[in-house]
Formats: structure tokens, sequence, C-alpha cells
């Protein structure tokens, strides 16, 4: 939506095709809804200048005309509508002239007109962005978007967890993810981010990103992995060897030939808990099997039924032997 339109529309300056069109506009997804009341927001605040504006203008009236010898009777009638007259062009005149001033402000200071954010707890969340883009949160993950005015970009900001986005191709309109010290670039592909603390990893679904962490870039493709630690500057570039870090975005825990260690960790992370292999001698029996992802109990004695292992429960923690 056009952020003019948008604003001839606070100023009920708009016709009735127009009007139809930004009521369609809003109530077609939450992020337009969130993205007028913000254009509301600043409509209040030029409102209240506006009022400062008119006190202003009445005190100088009243100077001028104390300068000035008192006319007849209806002179002064017509100095009052003249005056009443003048204020209300200046109104029109003056309070879109403020509405635009503070919102080119805001841009400029924030550098975008939509700025949503989404967080997830325990359960994870798929969501489309304004741009038509899908992302789908993992569980206790963090994410800030905004499609900038001055730069035109796509910004999303990822401050903790992981994100799978679908993005949208728009060649006019760069996709950034944004993970600390770490900027991801596409134009239309998917692809896992996970942040962790100064640890950033990126895995390339289809199509290919370009990665800038500290002092280096790096392009990936289907398939590519890369891990980049911002405070040791760590660069691990490589291939993904199983389907599970997907888990969260189709709910399936695909398994072929994975060492059991592998296992155990997507799970531990899937389910919030501390899984933990103490025989070494099991950690690379390989596994092939799909679980769909539901109850662990059930996952957790269809392993150990499979590969012939100790299943238990120590307190908070799950032990294989």
């Amino acid at each position: 939506m056009d952020d003019i339109l948008l604003t001839k529309y606070l100023l009920n300056e708009t016709n009735e095709a127009e009007s139809a069109s930004v009521r369609a506009w809003i109530a077609a997804h939450p992020d337009h809804a969130r993205r007028y009341e913000h254009l509301q927001q600043i409509w209040k605040t030029s409102k209240s200048l506006g009022s400062q504006l008119t006190v202003d203008e009445e005190e100088a009236w009243h100077r001028f005309v104390q300068r000035r010898d008192s006319g007849a009777t209806s002179r002064k009638g017509g100095n009052v509508r003249w005056i009443n007259g003048l204020r209300y062009a200046a109104a029109l005149i003056l309070l879109p002239l403020t509405v635009w001033a503070l919102y080119t402000f805001w841009n400029s200071r924030y550098g975008d007109s939509t700025h949503i954010v989404y967080e997830t707890k325990e359960a994870t969340h798929t969501d489309t962005l304004t741009d038509g883009s899908i992302i789908t949160l993992n569980s206790f993950a963090t994410l800030r978007y905004a499609q900038e005015t001055r730069t035109h970009r796509r910004l999303a900001t990822l401050d903790e967890g992981e994100v799978f986005f679908k993005v949208k191709s728009d060649p006019d309109r760069p996709f950034i993810v944004q993970s600390g010290e770490v900027t991801v670039t596409v134009l239309g592909t998917s692809f896992h981010v996970k942040r962790d603390g100064d640890e950033t990893e990126v895995i390339v679904e289809s199509g290919h990103v370009k990665v800038t962490g500290p002092k280096r870039e790096v392009e990936l493709s289907l398939g590519g992995r890369l891990l980049i630690n911002t405070t040791t500057h760590q660069f691990e570039v490589g291939k993904v060897t199983d389907q599970l870090h997907n888990y969260y975005v189709d709910n399936r825990f695909v398994a072929v030939n994975t060492p059991l260690w592998r296992l155990a960790e997507v799970l531990s992370q899937a389910y919030h808990t501390d899984i933990r292999i103490e025989n070494p001698e099991i950690r690379n029996l390989p596994i092939t099997t799909t679980f769909r992802r539901g109850d662990l109990d059930r996952i957790l004695e269809v392993i150990g039924t499979t590969l012939r292992i100790e299943v238990k429960r120590e307190g908070d923690k799950i032990i294989w032997k």
C-alpha cells in the first residue's frame, strides 16, 4: 500500500474508491493493521503540534490587532471571519505537511515504515510477511521484520533462535537477514538461519544466498551449510549430511543412516530436554527412520527397540546405554 495514500486516508482526503481500497487492505492482514496504527500514532502527534501552532497564531493576531485602531463593529466582525478562515486554511496546509515531515523523520531515523516483531515460546509458528514471504519460527525465537522505505530493502533481524525463510523473489527489493554481525542477502530462495549468541548457522534449502561476516564473505547454494562465530571469526563451510534440521518446518524427524548422537542432539533441542549417551560404543550406531513429531516417549521406545539399547529416565535427563 502506498504511504501517500494512507496519509491521505488519515486526513480524510481520499475519494470513496480510495477509502474502500485502504479499508480492504487494512483488513487483509494483521501486519497491515499494525502498519496503519503506526501511521495513526504519527498523525496524533502531528495534531498536538497543530494545536500548538493554532495557539501561537491567535497570540500573533491579537498583538497585531492591538497595534491597529479598532474599526466599526461590522469591520471587526469581518476581521474575525477573516482570521477564522486564515486559521482553517493554515490547518489544511500545515497539518498535512506536519504529518509528512514527522513520517519522513521517523523513517529516516528508524529506517522503515513497518516494524513487526514475531516471537515464539514453546510452540513453533508459521506466518506470511507483508511482502508475501513465508517464515517458520522454531520455539523460543525472536524475529523483527521491516520494509525500508529509503533503501527499499526487506530487513529481517534475528535476535535469537531459528527461523526458516521462504522468500518471495523481488529483484528490486533485496531480502536481508541480520543475525548479530552476520548478514544474509537473498533475492528469492529458502534457507534456515539459527542464532545462538555469537554463533550463526545458515543452511540453504533452495537457490543461493550470500553470507557476510567479520572480514569474510561466502556464497552458499543448495545443501550448503555455514557456521560462523563472530567472536573467534571462525568460518566452517560445508554440506548438510541429513534433513534433521528441517524438523520444525515439516514436523518430521527424517534420519537416513544417521548416527545416534546426531538424533539425540536434535531430539534434545526439539523437546527441550537433556538426552545423553553414556555408552560410547553406541554413539555412532546408524539409524534410518522417519518419526512424526509427537510424543517423545513413543519415539524413544521405537529407538530403543530398533537399536536394542536401554533407554531410561533419571530425573530430568534421558539416558541411552
